[in-house]
């Protein structure tokens, strides 16, 4: 993903607005990115209301966090770094529940497992995979990252992405008793 200069530029200023109690700045930067980091904290929880703790968790808090920004990345990149790590957190810090949701779930998944697969049985299988192996399908598949840049965002070698990309399918192909 390539970022303009001036782009840069812009976000430097938002960022530095928000640490200066900006409310406006804040508010813009959260109808910017609130949809996409919601989207990664559910495809991590798989759980609506979690996701969306996430989401006001990461947000109330961004004015102070902004302070350990290092600037390796754009605005985007870290804040999605941050929603994977506080999903993670979250779901293995509390039970899962068994109710899943299924908004975001759609064509892209059924051609990752090579066959028209229902929507339920997609759920169930992708809340039965490891969710090491789960976010990184979900930042692939559903929110279009490349391998360098999911790497980033978990701090694990592109090699790493691909491979539990991988993982991540045949164990989806598993699950809906497809291909081995």
């Amino acid at each position: 993903m390539t970022v303009k200069k001036s782009e840069l530029d812009a976000e430097s200023r938002l960022m530095a607005r928000i640490v200066n109690g900006d409310a406006d700045a804040l508010a813009e930067a959260f109808r910017t990115h609130a949809q996409r980091v919601f989207n990664v904290a559910y495809g991590v929880t798989r759980v609506v209301s979690d996701a969306e703790e996430v989401v006001q968790d990461i947000f109330a808090a961004l004015p102070e966090r902004l302070a350990t920004f290092e600037g390796r990345s754009t605005l985007s990149t870290w804040l999605h770094t941050v929603a994977v790590r506080a999903a993670w957190l979250r779901t293995t810090t509390e039970r899962r529940r068994d109710r899943l949701s299924p908004e975001f779930l759609g064509r892209r998944f059924t051609s990752e497992v090579n066959r028209p697969v229902d929507r339920v049985a997609l759920e169930r299988a992708l809340a039965s995979i490891p969710v090491k192996v789960r976010t990184v399908i979900w930042l692939k598949v559903v929110e279009g990252y490349t391998h360098a840049e999911i790497a980033e965002i978990l701090g694990i070698s592109e090699n790493a992405s691909v491979q539990r990309l991988h993982r991540a399918k045949r164990l989806l192909r598993t699950e809906l008793g497809g291909e081995r």
